[in-house]
C-alpha cells in the first residue's frame, strides 16, 4: 500500500509539471493589430504621464505664435455642432506615424496627436509630396482646425528632414587615402 501511494504521488507530480509546461508555452504567433494599437496607446499615455511640464515662456510664446498664425475672419458657425475652430498651425518634430494620425512634438515641448484626412496636402517647399514623406523625426510645420476636439490636419509642409547619423571614421580614413 505505501508503494501505490509512492507511485501515485509521482504521478500526480509528474502530471503537474507536464500540466505547467503545456500552460507557459509560449506563444510563437505575433500579436492583432488590435493588440499592437493598444500597446501602442498604453505606452503613449504612460510617456505622455511621465513627461515634464513645459516652461511657461515656451507655452507663451507658442501662444502668440498660434495667435498670430490663426485666421481671425474664419469664425465657427455657432450652429453646427460639428463646427470648427479657426484655423492655426504649429511647428514641431514628428513622433510617431500612424495610418490616419501623427504625433507632433511642438517647439514648446508638448505632444499633441494631429488627425489626417483624405484631403490633407503635404508640401515640401512649393511643391506637393507623398504623404509617405513624413516620417519620425521630419520637422513639420502642421496648419489645422480643431474640430470636436481634436486637431485635423489641413496642411501638412515638411520643414527639414532628420539628417543621418554621422559614420565614425569611414569618411576621413578613406578620403585621406585615396591617390590625387
Amino acid at each position: 500500500m505505501n508503494r501505490r501511494h509512492r507511485w501515485t504521488a509521482i504521478l500526480a507530480v509528474a502530471g503537474g509539471l507536464c500540466g505547467l509546461g503545456v500552460a507557459c508555452e509560449v506563444s510563437e504567433k505575433p500579436p492583432s493589430g488590435h493588440a499592437r494599437e493598444a500597446r501602442s496607446e498604453l505606452l503613449r499615455d504612460l510617456v505622455a504621464s511621465r513627461e515634464k511640464m513645459p516652461e511657461p515662456p515656451a507655452l507663451q510664446a507658442q501662444h502668440k505664435d498660434l495667435r498670430a498664425e490663426g485666421d481671425p475672419s474664419a469664425a465657427p458657425d455657432q450652429d453646427s455642432p460639428e463646427s470648427a475652430q479657426p484655423a492655426a498651425s504649429t511647428l514641431g518634430l514628428v513622433e510617431w506615424v500612424g495610418n490616419d494620425e501623427l504625433l507632433v512634438r511642438d517647439t514648446g515641448g508638448v505632444e499633441r496627436d494631429v488627425r489626417i484626412q483624405p484631403d490633407t496636402r503635404f508640401l515640401q517647399g512649393d511643391r506637393q509630396v507623398s504623404r509617405r514623406m513624413v516620417e519620425q523625426g521630419v520637422q513639420v510645420r502642421v496648419a489645422y482646425t480643431v474640430a470636436q476636439g481634436e486637431w485635423v490636419a489641413r496642411e501638412v509642409e515638411l520643414v527639414r528632414k532628420p539628417e543621418p547619423p554621422p559614420e565614425e571614421g569611414a569618411g576621413g580614413a578613406l578620403s585621406e587615402s585615396a591617390p590625387k
